[in-house]
């Protein structure tokens, strides 16, 4: 297991103090990313493509910077001299929206593709079972078509899906299908539900509409993501 320490200072929109959150520390599972450790390697530029719904978009974030794509990306660029970012979020996408999109993340030509999914399809009634198939159908393709590396990025902590019977089988799922097929699982869930015991957040700060992340969950997010992946990246076998 990874042991990260998320840390990082953002101004509440609100104009409160800074709020610190260096206290916040979770094991993570260990990341690989060999596709993309040998581009660095081989001194090409970084290509990611972040592939979902409104997380990935950025809906809740007061500015494209303000989004956890954002957030990662500059964090990035602090160690990596070119990283290019394609933002492939649209609000509302569940896994069948995703599943006809899908040709344009593989035009991409991406070498890491961050693939958030599994928020709308529970309150959406999308069938766990049409899930599951076409995650598991698009992560082969991705594979197959791109040799990317890919992680997985699970649901959020909200009021709208903890408030839906059908949701814990598709976090449980996601996992699942993780584990299943080798791909790694961003804990975004466990994350934010270890980051609402800081002083000063909790879950409808997090998620002020219930439902989509605000600027100081998108920050912790890409924080938390840039960090994971650096270490996935820096790894010595």
């Amino acid at each position: 297991m990874t042991r990260l320490h998320s840390r990082g200072r953002w101004q509440h929109p609100d104009g409160m103090p800074d709020i610190d959150s260096a206290a916040t520390e979770l094991a993570l599972p260990q990341v690989g990313l060999p596709h993309c450790a040998a581009i660095l390697a081989a001194g090409k530029p970084l290509r990611i493509t972040a592939f979902g719904s409104s997380t990935t978009e950025g809906i809740g974030a007061s500015s494209p910077e303000s989004s956890y794509v954002g957030v990662m990306h500059r964090n990035l660029l602090r160690w990596i001299p070119e990283v290019l970012v394609s933002n492939r979020g649209i609000g509302g996408n569940n896994a069948i929206d995703l599943h006809d999109r899908l040709d344009a993340v593989i035009a991409d030509k991406p070498d890491l593709v961050l693939f958030q999914t599994g928020s709308n399809d529970p309150p959406q009634g999308v069938e766990l079972a049409r899930f599951e198939e076409l995650t598991r159908r698009d992560l082969a393709r991705l594979r197959g078509e791109t040799h990317a590396d890919i992680v997985l990025i699970d649901q959020q902590l909200c009021r709208q899906l903890e408030d839906c019977p059908a949701f814990p089988p598709f976090l449980a799922s996601l996992h699942r299908i993780g584990e299943e097929t080798g791909v790694p699982v961003f804990p975004r869930y466990r994350l934010m539900q270890s980051w609402t015991e800081m002083p000063g957040l909790d879950r409808d700060t997090l998620s002020p509409d219930g439902l989509h992340m605000g600027d100081q969950g998108y920050a912790l997010l890409g924080a938390a993501l840039s960090g994971w992946l650096q270490t996935g990246l820096t790894a010595r076998s």
